[in-house]
């Protein structure tokens, strides 16, 4: 059964996860984790409702084998719902999505019973637009920070995930775009959304302490 709620937190990979207080992860919402949320090590013990990929396992670390391995420790065991892309059905889910321009304020399935949601490069607009098609229509980010490095990973996991340097260099002119254009869609929508990620330098998704229901 799919997820359904009003209110979510989307959990990028950011180290922001780790700066996160402990009352952050007690809300009343859903709790939705990106890529290798289920091997951080802030989140282990935290509730997780779903989980999307937006790539495959095999792309998630530098050494493939790695991907492998949490694909089979994390990934396959975890309980909660999982969304990946239509295009890439390596990795086992519950539903796959088929990515279209422009987001998708209602759910159009077509004749493989695949819902789109919006073409993205960032895998937690992809899980916003999934969320949004469940009803939810209040966000926060966590871990969608574009600086330091990827949060504290568990044991083997703990290493490279590729370009090591890449959240070093300011946030690309397109990935401000890609999320100002998923803000105004879901402003526009009558939704909300706030970045709850300790020193983001994703400048176009305003922070708000107050929104996001705890002090940072």
């Amino acid at each position: 059964m799919t997820p359904h709620g009003t209110r979510a937190v989307i959990i990028g990979n950011g180290s922001s996860v780790d700066r996160m207080p402990p009352e952050f992860w007690c809300q009343d919402v859903l709790y939705i984790g990106t890529n290798r949320a289920l091997c951080l090590n802030a989140m282990q013990g935290v509730r997780l409702d779903a989980m999307v990929i937006r790539d495959t396992y095999r792309s998630l670390w530098h050494k493939i084998e790695i991907g492998w391995q949490y694909h089979e420790d994390f990934w396959k065991p975890f309980r909660g719902y999982k969304v990946g892309p239509s295009d890439r059905r390596t990795v086992h889910c519950d539903e796959f999505v088929r990515q279209v321009p422009g987001w998708q304020y209602k759910e159009v399935r077509d004749r493989n019973d695949e819902a789109a949601i919006c073409r993205n490069v960032s895998v937690s607009i992809m899980a916003c637009n999934v969320a949004w098609l469940w009803g939810v229509r209040d966000f926060q980010l966590a871990g969608v920070d574009y600086c330091g490095d990827m949060a504290q990973m568990s044991g083997m996991y703990d290493v490279s995930t590729g370009d090591d340097t890449r959240y070093a260099r300011p946030v690309p002119p397109s990935i401000e775009r890609a999320f100002t254009a998923m803000r105004n869609a879901i402003e526009k929508g009558g939704g909300s959304i706030v970045n709850c990620s300790p020193g983001t330098k994703l400048q176009c998704i305003g922070c708000s302490k107050e929104k996001a229901g705890h002090t940072l």
